[in-house]
């Protein structure tokens, strides 16, 4: 990576750090939603949801556009929000499994 590459991952990374926006990235995979879609799916407050995708949105992660009174969001680039999500799952999984063997041993 170059270093401006290493910048953007680490921001990236910022913006991935928080358990609901991975959740919405989630949702999103499956396709574009509107707002009231992600609060009942994620049931969460309208306002915290629309702050987190107000956040993914200025990463770049998402893209918004008017569906009469609603905002239809869906992934900017589904691919690689894929692939890094499989990944971090990957991760976590296999952390959680160090971990309990490490307090069962």
């Amino acid at each position: 990576m170059t270093p401006d590459q290493r910048d953007i991952a680490a921001r990236l990374g910022g913006v991935l750090a928080h358990p609901l926006r991975l959740a919405i990235l989630e949702c999103l995979v499956e396709g574009a939603r509107i707002v009231s879609d992600l609060i009942e799916a994620l049931d969460e407050p309208q306002p915290v949801i629309s702050k987190h995708l107000g956040i993914l949105r200025d990463a770049g992660l998402l893209e918004c556009e008017a569906d009469g009174r609603c905002r239809l969001y869906r992934l900017a680039d589904e691919g690689p929000v894929r692939r890094v999500l499989s990944a971090i799952a990957d991760l976590a999984a296999g952390t959680q499994a160090q971990v309990a063997a490490r307090a069962g041993g």
